[in-house]
């Protein structure tokens, strides 16, 4: 735009010494994730060259973690090697509430957590089965009926929102319908697995569904525990296709370091979308107020986070109203 000619070496080493001024930010949003009562997390591949300049075939992750309130809300993306239980376990040391993830056993080992699964990857087993079947088969499948408790759920969970959301009581009005409408369901749907398992064919798709329902089930009560969780884990799935769409653009990272940097680069602008501000006006006056920023002081850092209510008004999005300013 401005006419100069710049190598791609360049960009990357400003794209990542940016990402190096960001890291206290990076810290203070972690450090605000840890506190929440709440958090949703998932994961994706990605490619990193080795040092020999190859690209490693042993696949690489990014994690992602997000804070599952809608109030600053914080997305946090985390580079690792593998897809090892140590990974979530480490980043995640000091957080001790609920985690709500698909149903990989890697999260099991986080420690001081109470675990809630996702019902859109229950869902999807029975959706699988039930869509390729037409007229008298679909009618008579065992399939449908465990299908059918998920839509159950989703229904309930459709009109609360419909009818209640954006009210002071939401949360209150969800918990105590939830215990009403959703508990039974719920333990319908657990009778229905324990019933049917014993007679399907393990490596059937039917099957299957049911041993994946079987091991997640009996903890999803925990969605009846608290109105501000959600009945899925679609929000961090939404959070990390970000990522996912940019990897299809720039294909790998060209270092581990780089791998790290954009990581860091993730979170800090998916942060800063879900709080409503406008990235490339809140990234310039980020890196604006860093520069004055002595021995990055905590309390002043606190007032350029994301979720700051002492953000200009410019930054924010128009109509926006996130952090109590004017529209």
């Amino acid at each position: 735009m401005l006419g100069a000619n710049l190598s791609r070496q360049t960009l990357s080493n400003w794209i990542m010494a940016t990402a190096d001024e960001f890291k206290p930010v990076y810290d203070l949003m972690r450090e605000n994730l840890l506190k929440s009562h709440y958090v949703q997390a998932d994961e994706t591949t990605v490619v990193v060259v080795d040092s020999k300049g190859e690209d490693s075939k042993a696949k690489k992750y990014m994690w992602l973690y997000k804070t599952g309130e809608p109030k600053n809300p914080i997305i946090l993306y985390d580079y690792q090697k593998t897809r090892s239980s140590s990974c979530p376990k480490e980043f995640l040391k000091g957080f001790s509430g609920i985690l709500q993830t698909d149903g990989y056993a890697g999260y099991n080992h986080v420690e001081n957590i109470e675990r809630l699964y996702c019902l859109a990857h229950i869902r999807r087993k029975y959706f699988d089965i039930v869509s390729k079947l037409k007229d008298e088969a679909l009618k008579t499948s065992r399939a449908l009926i465990g299908f059918n408790f998920c839509e159950q759920l989703y229904k309930i969970e459709k009109d609360l929102k419909d009818n209640y959301e954006g009210n002071d009581d939401y949360y209150k009005k969800r918990y105590e319908i939830r215990l009403e409408k959703s508990a039974p369901i719920i333990e319908d749907f657990i009778t229905y697995v324990d019933i049917e398992i014993k007679n399907a064919l393990p490596r059937s798709p039917l099957g299957e569904a049911l041993e994946y329902s079987r091991k997640l089930l009996p903890s999803f009560r925990t969605f009846l525990t608290d109105g501000s969780i959600e009945i899925d884990n679609n929000a961090s799935e939404r959070a990390i296709k970000s990522f996912v769409i940019g990897r299809k653009n720039w294909l790998l990272c060209n270092t581990p370091k780089g791998a790290m940097a954009s990581a860091t680069i993730y979170s800090v602008v998916e942060t800063a979308k879900s709080n409503g501000l406008v990235v490339e006006k809140y990234l310039v006056y980020l890196m604006d107020m860093l520069c004055n920023l002595q021995n990055n002081d905590k309390d002043t850092l606190l007032k350029y986070m994301p979720w700051s209510k002492e953000l200009p008004e410019d930054i924010f999005l128009k109509n926006k109203n996130l952090h109590g300013k004017k529209d």
